[in-house]
């Protein structure tokens, strides 16, 4: 529990809630045999567990049913709340908490003061070095995209918005959390741009990819990343009513003549 970040910003939140400096200590490294509980409690549940399988009425009934005869009681009761996985706190956020770290073994023991952390500073998107578009023009095309170009750009502000006002998480598995850091070799509008055509004309990604001139996995990982978005907006991006799974079909759906070599 010294590395993760999501416990310290936690704990620094109860802190400021509660009023209360809180100081932690940790146990060292391979040393857990030195922890009571796992002695006096741990051993316990074993034994009354007997090898049951492990469902979470199982659970906390065999915790609350642990007793010893020197006078051991436990209470146990099931959280129902869903705590996702995953979160990633920025460097930014961290560097605003209320914690002092202890001069010996400052890693393990740490002081958390009761005080607001001061607001991280986010700089907007145009203020960050952001790759040009590489999307050709009639890719915005509103038989491609489905939606006028004011409403595609109403849309990318939306998104921008919603990307400024939520850390980046892990939102479906381990390997997300590298994937989705809000930077790349896309810009943010051809990263929702190539969203758009894949949810509308179940566009194959490398069709996408060479009309984009992008590195390869760049395509995925931008609808990865965007859909989780969209999802987050309740935007729904609904199917067209062709498909144009390959580029010569895109350029199928417009007139010709709007298309620039």
């Amino acid at each position: 529990m010294t590395r993760p970040r999501a416990w310290k910003t936690q704990l620094a939140a109860f802190a400021h809630t509660a009023g209360l400096e809180v100081t932690v200590c940790h146990f060292p490294p391979g040393t857990s045999t030195w922890n009571t509980i796992e002695h006096r409690l741990f051993s316990r549940i074993s034994t009354n567990w007997r090898g049951c399988p492990l469902t979470p009425e199982v659970v906390v009934n065999t915790i609350g049913a642990t007793t010893t005869r020197t006078g051991l009681t436990v209470h146990a009761e099931f959280d129902p709340g869903a705590y996702p996985t995953g979160i990633v706190v920025p460097d930014d956020v961290m560097a605003t908490l209320a914690l002092t770290a202890h001069d010996w073994h400052r890693q393990w023991n740490y002081t958390l003061r009761p005080q607001p952390p001061a607001p991280a500073v986010v700089p907007r998107y145009e203020e960050r070095t952001q790759p040009d578009d590489r999307a050709p023009d009639w890719l915005h095309h509103p038989t491609i995209t489905g939606m006028n170009p004011g409403g595609f750009a109403a849309l990318l502000a939306s998104v921008e918005r919603y990307i400024l006002d939520h850390p980046p998480i892990s939102l479906h598995h381990m390997h997300a959390r590298q994937r989705i850091l809000r930077r790349g070799p896309l810009s943010l509008s051809d990263r929702l741009l190539v969203t758009v055509i894949r949810h509308r004309g179940k566009t194959q990604h490398q069709a996408l990819t060479r009309l984009l001139g992008a590195p390869s996995g760049a395509v995925g990982d931008a609808i990865h990343e965007m859909t989780s978005v969209l999802a987050g907006l309740d935007r729904r991006i609904p199917p067209a009513p062709i498909t144009a799974a390959a580029a010569q079909n895109l350029t199928n759906l417009i007139d010709k003549s709007n298309i620039k070599p």
